[in-house]
């Protein structure tokens, strides 16, 4: 899994959340226990339940082999050694799509959000300019992208 600095940054800050959450979640499961004695009859503490012993902890396990697993663009020989040349994972590139011009990042495998012009690196697009030099023009889906610029 690729990922931006940033990005990882923000995938520990979620994953030592987990452990508020989970404390949170057991005093909720207290209050709610407070308030029924049964609590096998109680949904509203199952819930919590379920949520604190299984959910959260798996989450967490789910984060935890996420970040160790990541590849940080930002120490990739690729990015380090980067030619200004050569679309790769972690840099703007600026293409003129059918007349139109815009200018896309290059993030991590989780990380895009096209609202913010980032491409995730396995969105297809992405994968169609990655490699690609300034100059080419690519077809995509029935249209014409022309690679502008590159930077990082």
């Amino acid at each position: 899994m690729y990922i931006t600095r940033l990005g990882k940054e923000k995938l520990y800050e979620e994953y030592l959340s987990i452990d508020d959450a989970i404390v949170d979640l057991n005093r909720k499961m207290g209050e709610s226990a407070k308030i029924d004695n049964d609590l096998r009859e109680n949904p509203e503490f199952m819930e919590l339940r379920v949520k604190a012993m299984y959910e959260l902890p798996a989450r967490k396990k789910e984060l935890f082999n996420r970040y160790k697993q990541a590849i940080v663009i930002e120490d990739m020989e690729d990015y380090i050694h980067f030619d200004g040349k050569t679309v790769i994972l972690g840099s703007i590139v600026k293409v003129q799509i059918d007349g139109e011009i815009d200018e896309y990042k290059i993030v991590g495998t989780d990380e895009g959000n096209i609202l913010n012009n980032e491409l995730s690196c396995n969105a297809p697009i992405a994968q169609k300019i990655i490699g690609r030099k300034i100059g080419e023009t690519i077809e995509y889906n029935g249209m014409s992208m022309h690679i502008i610029s590159v930077k990082k």
